[in-house]
């Protein structure tokens, strides 16, 4: 094959990747969980336990914590994951019986008092080991959806579809419905629990130097220690350099300007 051939053959090949259309990646899920600390939660909203009793989030509290439960109870892998995470947690954190009361509440809104008592009864070890008791519950659209957005919560479900797309996390509660404290992940350190625990039982609200910290590390329950994530690391290289950048560029303006 002589030059000229080569020479077509590569416009060819040129033409038809320029025509090509690019490839298309689906959309990222519109989810989050980023609950803003001291926000009120509306506690007369009306759910319903999972013995069918209608409760409103108030008489739950009954003048303790809250350990508040986001997720759904057919949700094949990660709600069960968090929630085993928590009560496993709690069991390590020592705390005194009736200290705190865990409420799981199912995004989905039509999910059915039957579907939580059935998911209630795989946590019973789990709860016995904690010390404390478990409320799983269920409500319609409007309360689902009001006491999501009191918390910062977001998620995806196309049309159809029986999964539902949310990030991994729960919030503490002081005892007056004010969130203290929120985990995000499926594993936690039982004392930064105990911690945001008492706490929120003094009324005392977390900073946001502190959630901002929780945010940027992970609990390896392998290692017992927070570990900063890849993407974090990432970031936290990105501002340094930007940041030395800013001062090499001040310095050098100030050099300027003395030899002016």
């Amino acid at each position: 094959m002589n030059l000229r051939w080569i020479c077509v053959l590569t416009a060819t090949c040129l033409t038809l990747y320029a025509q090509a259309s690019p490839l298309a990646l689906p959309d990222p899920p519109d989810m989050a969980f980023a609950p803003t600390l001291g926000k009120q939660v509306p506690l007369d909203l009306v759910f319903r336990d999972d013995d069918g009793t209608p409760v409103r989030l108030r008489e739950l509290s009954a003048h303790r914590p809250v350990i508040l439960v986001p997720g759904y109870y057919h949700c094949p892998n990660l709600c069960s994951t968090v929630m085993d995470g928590v009560l496993e947690s709690l069991a390590q954190a020592h705390l005194p019986r009736g200290a705190w009361r865990v409420v799981a509440f199912s995004i989905d809104s039509g999910e059915t008092v039957a579907v939580a008592a059935a998911k209630k009864q795989g946590y019973g070890a789990l709860v016995a080991a904690s010390g404390g008791n478990l409320h799983m519950l269920t409500g319609d659209t409007a309360a689902v959806g009001t006491l999501m957005q009191a918390i910062g919560m977001r998620v995806s479900r196309p049309p159809g579809a029986s999964e539902i797309a949310h990030a991994a996390g729960f919030a503490v509660l002081t005892p007056d419905g004010r969130i203290a404290q929120a985990f995000n992940g499926v594993r936690f350190d039982a004392s930064a629990l105990r911690t945001a625990i008492e706490r929120a039982s003094a009324g005392k609200v977390g900073s946001p130097a502190q959630q901002l910290l929780m945010r940027c590390v992970h609990f390896d329950p392998l290692t017992g220690r927070y570990t900063v994530t890849i993407l974090d690391g990432i970031r936290a290289l990105f501002l340094g350099a930007f940041a030395a950048l800013a001062g090499w560029w001040l310095w050098q303006h100030r050099q300027r300007r003395r030899s002016s």
